[in-house]
């Protein structure tokens, strides 16, 4: 009887354990599309005031706002959401998944501020706009580690040994 509870009690905990995870990962998710929607929204209002005359806003800032703000942004954050499922596993590190997201923010607006054209020129920029840019370089390979290091846990799952049957089993009509 206390075997059994035991067995109970530890499957459990297992689940709660697993459930307290995917929220945690489902939050940062819709941080990460959140961030990337501010982007769009800032986008869209800067090309609005620009075209109107109202301000001068480069594109050029405004290529990077779009591309790693709103765009870039999205896929993580959709990508921090569906390759742990894909993979049967739990998402490798949540804490470089955080530091993943302000590295992007801080590359974001420090990459659109230095090419909106609203500073004055400067010739010490490009040092800015270097470690910009490697700030910016160094976060997506954090992505792609921490993605990766995810995907390796399929290995053995039970999604994997369900595909490898599949594969040999013949098909069925």
């Amino acid at each position: 009887m206390a075997t059994a509870f035991n067995s109970f009690l530890s499957r459990r905990v297992a689940e709660l354990s697993q459930g307290a995870v995917a929220a945690v990962v489902m939050r940062l998710s819709l941080k990460y599309v959140k961030a990337s929607l501010v982007y769009l929204a800032v986008g869209a209002s800067l090309l609005l005031l620009t075209f109107s005359h109202v301000i001068t806003f480069d594109l050029t800032g405004f290529y990077f706002m779009q591309l790693y703000g709103f765009v870039a942004m999205m896929i993580f954050g959709l990508s921090y959401l569906f390759v742990p499922s894909f993979a049967h596993a739990f998402l490798h590190s949540i804490r470089l998944a955080r530091l993943q997201f302000w590295l992007m923010n801080i590359g974001v607006v420090g990459m659109a501020t230095v090419f909106s054209g609203l500073m004055p020129y400067n010739p010490n920029m490009r040092y800015v706009t270097v470690v910009l840019l490697l700030v910016l370089v160094f976060a997506v390979y954090v992505h792609v580690y921490n993605l990766w290091t995810t995907m390796r846990a399929w290995k053995m799952s039970p999604g994997e040994k369900l595909a490898r049957e599949q594969q040999t089993s013949p098909l069925r009509n």
